[in-house]
Order: C-alpha cells, then structure tokens, then sequence
C-alpha cells in the first residue's frame, strides 16, 4: 500500500518498472488490455464488419457473371541458329522471341482472321467480345491465349479461331522468307570485304604519318617528365609561400628578429647541397654548414654581441664617471656606429630576401612553363595511340562480323530444307463450367477481412486520440499526483440515490473494499503531515464526487473516528440523499451565521458520524465561503471530530471549490476513469495548487476491472469473497456506475 501511494519521484527503479508496466504482463506487452480496447468498442468493430459485408454482397449483385476460356500454343525454335549465339544468352533470345509472337497475335491482321472464321459481324462481334490477353509461360515457349466474355461459348470459340489465325499467319510467313536469305547474307559479305580493304589501309598510313612504333615508350617517358617537373614546380612554389607568408611577420617584428629570419635563409629557403669528398652530396641546413666552416658565421651577430659588450660597458663606466668623460662618450659613438652597421645588415637582409623571392617566381613560372609544353606534348601522344587503338579495333570488329557471316552463309547451305521455327495448337479452349466472376466465397471473405481491419484500426484511432485518464498508471505520470486508489464500476441496477453508499452494500464486496484501501492510503499518509479536514473535489460534474466523499466518510467511521461530512456544493448539494436524511437548514446557515452547529448537524445511520447538509442555497457562494466564519466553522469541527469530510462543487465549473479547499489542511481529487480529459484535470489541479491546496493524491473512479483485468482484480476479488457483484441479478440489468 506504501508503494501505491508513495509520490513518482521517491520511487526506486524497481518501484517505476512495476508501476509504468501493466501486472498481467510484466515487462512486456498486455495483451488483455488491448482485448479490453476491442471489447469496449465491439459495436464499431461490428457495424464495420457488418458495413464491408453489405457492399460486398450489394456489389455482387450488380455484377455480372463472366467467363474465360484458355488456348495454349507451342512455339519450337530450330537449330538453325548459328552455334556462337546458341551458346550464348539463350534464355533472352527465347525469351524476346515469344514477346515478339505475343505482339503478332494482339495484331490487326491476326484478329480479322480470327473475327472471319467466326463468321460474325461487327457489331454481334462487339457485343460479345470483352477481354483478350496473351501471356508468355515463366520460362517456357508456350504461350497462353485467354478470352473473358460474358457468353461460355464464344469464349472458347473466339480463343480457338485466335489460335487457328496465328498458325495460318505464321506459315504464310515462312513460305517466302528462305528464298532471299543466301543472297542477302553473299551481299553482306562482299560489302565488309570492301571495308576491311579500305580500314587495313587506313592503318598503315596513320602508323606512317605519326611514328606509331615506339609510341607506348614515348608515352611513359612524357609522364615520367611530367611528374618530376610537377615534384619541382610543387617546390618552387612552397618556398615562395614560406618567403611572402614571412613578409607581414617582419613588418611587426624587432630587427633582431628580422635578421635571425632572413639571414639563416639567403642561400636557400630550405636546405644548401654540401658536396662530401667522396663526391655524394648533402642537404644540411645553415646552421651545420656553420659548424662544418663551409659558411661564415653572419656578420650581424658579431655586430649583435659587440653591442652587447658596449652597453655592458656603459653601464660600468656611468657608475664611475659622469656623462662628460671621454670614455662614456667614446663608447656611446662606438654603440651608434654599432646600430648603423645593423640597420646595414638588416638592408641588406631584406635586398637579399626580395631578390631571393623574386627568383622563386622566375623559376617556378619557367617550371610550369616547361610542364605546360610536356603536357601538351603527353596529350598529343596519348590522343594518337587512342586513335591507333580506335583503328585497329575497328577493323577487328569488321573482321569478326565477316567470318560470323561466312559461317552463317554455310549453314544456310546445309539447313536449306530445315524448317526454322514451328506453331502448334497444344491445348484447344473448351466451354468454361462456370463463371470466374463474382467469386462469392471469396469476396465475402475478403470483405470481412477489410471490415474487421477497417474496425480494428478505428478502435485504435479512438484509443490514441482519447487523453482521458483510464488506468492507475496514468495518474502519476499525467498528473504528477499520488495514486490513492481505485473505485471499481459497480456491476447491479440502480434503484435508489443511495444505492451506491457502501452503507448499503455488503461489507466483504469489492466495492466496500476499495474504499477501504483508499481508507488505509489516506492514514498511511507518505507525506508524514497531520490533517483533519479533507476537502473532496472533482474536475468536472458528474465523476462520483458526491459518492466517494460519503463512502469515504463512513468507512473511516466503521473504523471509530468520529467522522463529520459536510456538504459544501451550493449548486447540487446532494450529500444529504445518500444518508437518507434532508438539507434543511446546514451549512449556508452557519455561514451566514444565522444558525450554530448544534442546530444544523444531523446524525447518520453510521455511529460515530454526523452530517451537515448545504442549507439553503445561497445567491453568493463565492463570497460566503470567504467569510471568516468559514475559518471560525473549520476550527470548531476540527476540535470536535477527528475527520473532516467537505464535498465541494467541481473546480472548473465553480470559483469556491478552490476557496474551500485551500482553507482545509488536504485535497482529494476524484477522477472518472476513461471519461474525463487529463487537459481538464491538470487545468483543476493548476487552479487547486495555485490557491494554495495541499493535493493528498487522487483517487481513480468507475474502473471496470472486470474487463480490463487489471492487476488481477478480476481472479482475485472472488476468490477471497470480495467479489462486488450481485450474481442473482441479470447480466442486461446491470449498469456501470460508481
């Protein structure tokens, strides 16, 4: 009961896992609750079964019966073929060539003849006439020609003349094909002779023209230039990029700086070749040479640690003489005649670094010039032995065709009288038994099939777009509220107003029992603050406010407190009609301070509690629960009785429900399950916290479990007695309430 009541973010992870995943299926999906979905909504699931049925039979009965007849022809290829393209690709060449007989019997000619044999006119010849397709087997040479017709027997007829006209078109065809195939193939021939003559001495004189022998050589020595002269001129131009990204660097920097950037660098950018005395050659950078004295050290930093010696020296000398004295002034034209020969040096520094730059342009431009013209020079070697390889290939080509030709012509020598290709009826069309259309059966099937798809996805569209709060999880997660306990549909017929107060119900009945959960929920209080006055509302009317408050209220008196239950609904006070007893003069009075307590409570049929009713209805609820005798009303009962019970009027319907709750120590928010939207809940419990209520929890109401089999509730409840239904009472008379 703890774990119920206990607020979301005081669970553990194990707490949130069992909480957010239904009981009957832990850890996976609920299957029953999805059932539970379909079987709330059967109806819809019915009336779109019963829809798709309906038109399904009304459209089989405008429709009208159609029959089909099959005629199935054999096509045989010969192996007249030559033997090259026997080997190769046959499957496609059967393949095209049944597309091709396809083609011939959908046409004109074919389909006259068919119309003659039949020996019907135009117009009986339309009036029959439906549908003709022709359709190639998978992979096979037999080819199946289908008529649809409303009349049995003109389809097979049709089907068979079909048939009969493409076997009579095919042998007028082939009667005067093989007389002109020698001599056309003899023509062919001499005409690629003539061609291959004249391409063998296009070759030779291109292989004259352009020194075609040794063209491959030419080729990779082109390349092997063009790579290195591309390698050089890639140098040329990184040691430019290093020179002029130093330029704005110099301009910032201290002559001395300047002269150690550019005095290291002079010779070459980069390195300098020292030629060894075995006569290989090294690259070494300035400062090795230095070491080696292959260079002089530069002159500017002989100049640099001379005048460092003189400042030194300037600086002892003022520390013994003044200014005036000879050696000072001696040493101070020493260290200007010093910065002179620096500014030199750094003259000369930057003459050298330009000039240096400058040959770096001069050079890579003669290096991409150079490259320029060896590339020309590649392209045009490249583009003359493409042209040789265009040629020769060329003539290969002629020459293949040639000898396949020369082949072909000899074995039309041999299969002269070989027939090429034959047609043959292999299957004539008969009578169809019956009609293909409407398929009954299957219709029906189909269409009950799509009806119940049809229901299912609405049941789930309905479901999505409902945002009311149906289950006990949903009440922590959209409410951010403690989840107190549930009210489960009370299953038996009304017949009174207090037909569902628990005074009238049997004590070990479900419905009795949830109430007592709730019961031990609220004095389990997780929050650990004392309370007396508990205010019960609700978002909207007609959730079972009313209901739960007096249930709640003579359950905690079956327990021995001394309960009070006030009705504060000015609008519909009927708190009073659960008891049995009458409004009369209550709580409007007290307020008004026109009648005391004593005089106004009513006892109930419950020991140990007492009601007041509303009174008489006052024309400014809003303002009379503002009264500080409203304060004054909360204390004395407070006093009196160890619970309070105030049934107050729906927040969003009413401006006092939040008056009166913010004035009690604790809140109850009732909510109806699957009917009330969760945005209406959260805008009433907006308005309750910012008044400055304290909401306990929230109690969910008319769940029916039975269906839904939530947490087991519909296994256990009667297996422990607690079962809340009256079994003596029929099943049609029952109504969902709580």
């Amino acid at each position: 009961m703890r774990e119920i009541i206990q607020r979301p973010d005081t669970l553990t992870p194990e707490h949130e896992l069992a909480a957010s995943a239904p009981a009957g299926n832990a850890g996976g999906m609920d299957i029953r609750r999805y059932i539970y979905m379909i079987a709330r909504r059967l109806w819809l699931l019915l009336i779109c079964f019963f829809a798709s049925i309906v038109i399904m039979l009304v459209m089989m009965m405008r429709q009208e019966p159609q029959f089909q007849a099959v005629a199935k022809l054999q096509l045989t290829r010969s192996v007249g073929l030559p033997a090259n393209l026997q080997q190769r690709d046959m499957e496609t060449i059967v393949g095209d060539y049944a597309q091709t007989q396809r083609t011939i019997i959908l046409s004109t000619n074919v389909i006259l003849k068919a119309r003659n044999k039949l020996g019907l006119t135009a117009q009986e010849f339309d009036s029959k006439a439906s549908s003709l397709t022709v359709q190639p087997g998978w992979q096979t040479a037999i080819l199946s020609i289908t008529v649809t017709s409303l009349d049995p027997v003109f389809c097979a007829d049709y089907a068979n003349a079909i048939a009969e006209a493409y076997v009579e078109y095919k042998r007028e065809e082939r009667s005067g094909s093989s007389q002109d195939t020698a001599q056309n193939l003899s023509n062919q021939a001499k005409d690629l002779a003539v061609r291959i003559e004249g391409m063998e001495n296009d070759l030779l004189a291109f292989v004259r023209e352009n020194s075609v022998v040794g063209i491959q050589e030419r080729g990779n020595v082109a390349a092997s230039l063009l790579a290195r002269l591309s390698s050089q001129s890639a140098e040329f131009r990184t040691q430019r990029m290093l020179l002029e990204a130093q330029q704005p660097l110099l301009a910032q920097a201290s002559d001395e700086v300047v002269l150690a950037t550019l005095e290291y660098g002079l010779a070459s950018p980069a390195t300098s070749a020292v030629v060894l005395q075995d006569g290989s050659s090294l690259t070494e950078g300035v400062e090795s040479l230095i070491d080696r004295g292959v260079v002089e050290p530069p002159h500017w930093d002989t100049l640099k640690r001379e005048k460092a010696i003189l400042e030194a020296q300037l600086v002892s000398y003022r520390k013994k003489y003044k200014d005036a004295h000879p050696l000072i002034q001696e040493t101070l034209r020493r260290l200007q005649e010093n910065e002179d020969a620096i500014k030199v040096e750094i003259q000369f520094a930057l003459k050298q670094y330009y000039s240096q730059l400058e040959a770096l342009n001069i050079k890579e431009r003669a290096a991409q010039r150079v490259e320029a013209e060896w590339e020309e020079q590649a392209l045009e070697i490249d583009r003359k032995q493409k042209e040789y390889e265009g040629l020769q290939r060329n003539m290969d080509r002629a020459q293949r065709l040639y000898e396949l030709i020369l082949n072909r012509l000899q074995e039309v020598d041999i299969s002269a009288g070989i027939q090429l290709e034959s047609v043959r009826i292999l299957e004539r069309a008969l009578v169809p038994g019956g009609p293909i259309q409407p398929r009954n059966l299957q219709s029906l099937f189909l269409a009950a099939l799509i009806g119940l798809a049809l229901g299912v996805g609405l049941i789930f569209m309905l479901e999505f777009m409902d945002d009311s709060i149906r289950a006990p999880e949903d009440v922590p997660r959209a409410l951010q509220l403690n989840f107190l306990g549930l009210i489960p549909s009370a299953h038996w017929k009304q017949e009174r107003e207090d037909a569902y107060w628990i005074g009238n119900v049997e004590a070990s009945s479900g419905f009795a029992e949830s109430y007592r959960n709730i019961r031990s929920a609220l004095l389990l209080n997780p929050s650990g603050t004392p309370f007396k006055t508990i205010t019960v509302v609700s978002s909207v009317p007609k959730e079972g406010k009313t209901t739960t408050c007096a249930n709640l209220a003579t359950s905690f008196a079956q327990s021995g407190y001394r309960v009070l239950a006030v009705d504060a609904d000015f609008h519909r006070g009927g708190l009073h009609r659960l008891f049995g007893l009458q409004a009369g003069r209550g709580f409007a009075e007290i307020l008004m301070e026109t009648a005391t307590l004593d005089q106004v409570l009513q006892p109930t049929k419950v020991p140990g509690l007492d009601l007041v009713g509303t009174g008489t209805f006052p024309v400014n609820p809003a303002e009379l629960v503002l009264r500080p005798s409203m304060k004054a009303f909360l204390d004395q009962v407070a006093g009196i009785y160890d619970y309070v019970f105030i049934d107050a009027p729906p927040v969003l319907a009413v401006s006092e429900a939040t008056v009166i709750s913010s004035q009690t120590d604790v809140a109850l928010m009732v909510v109806w399950s699957g009917r009330t939207s969760r945005k209406l809940v959260q805008n009433a419990i907006r308005q309750l916290l910012i008044r400055g209520t304290h909401l306990i929890g929230c109690v969910l109401n008319n769940l029916d479990v039975v269906q839904m089999g939530y947490y087991g509730a519909s296994s256990y409840y009667p297996y422990y007695g607690y079962d809340y239904r009256y079994e003596e009472e029929p099943a049609d008379d029952r109504k969902d309430k709580a």
